[in-house]
C-alpha cells in the first residue's frame, strides 16, 4: 500500500525529527479570525477535499465508507456508512473543521485519515502519480509518509 501525507504544511520548515516548526501558522477551524481569515481557511480546505476526489478519480473510485466514527451521529443528517462523492466532501468538511473525526475507506484500495493540526494521511493500493501531481499545483505538500492511525 502506497501512503501519502497530504498537508499544507512546506517540508523545508520542519526540524530533524519531523515536527512543524513555524509557530505562526495555522493548525485549525477554530483560528480563522486570530491567526487566518476565512477565505484563506475555506480555500485551504477545498484543496484538502479536491486531494480527496483527485486520488478517488485517479483509482476510479466514486464512493467511500466511514469507519471509526466518532461524534454526533445526528450531525451526518441522510448520511449512510457508505458515502457518494458529494457526501465524500460534506464528511470531509466536517472533519477538518473538528465537528466529526472518522476515517474513510473503500476496501484495501484507499484510505483517507484525518490527523490533529490539520493533517491528512491517503493511502492507495496503488501509485498515483497523476493526483499527487495535482495536490502539488494546489499548493498542497505531499510527503511519503505512512499513516499513524492505521489499525
Amino acid at each position: 500500500m502506497y501512503s501519502w501525507r497530504i498537508t499544507k504544511y512546506n517540508p523545508l520548515h520542519r526540524n530533524e525529527d519531523g515536527s512543524y516548526i513555524d509557530d505562526k501558522e495555522w493548525t485549525s477551524f477554530s483560528e480563522i479570525g486570530s491567526k487566518v481569515d476565512k477565505y484563506e481557511y475555506l480555500e485551504t480546505e477545498q484543496k484538502y477535499i479536491d486531494a480527496i476526489i483527485s486520488f478517488m478519480e485517479e483509482l476510479g473510485l466514486k464512493k467511500a465508507y466511514i469507519s471509526d466514527f466518532e461524534g454526533k451521529r445526528d450531525v451526518l443528517k441522510n448520511i449512510k456508512q457508505e458515502l457518494n462523492l458529494e457526501e465524500i466532501k460534506k464528511v470531509a468538511t466536517l472533519t477538518l473543521r473538528e465537528v466529526i473525526w472518522c476515517k474513510l475507506t473503500f476496501h484495501s484500495k484507499l484510505f483517507v485519515h484525518f490527523g490533529y493540526d490539520y493533517y491528512m494521511y491517503i493511502g492507495a493500493y496503488k501509485d498515483c502519480p497523476k493526483a499527487r501531481m495535482k495536490v502539488e499545483k494546489s499548493g498542497l505538500f505531499v510527503e511519503t509518509y505512512n499513516s499513524p492511525y492505521l489499525d
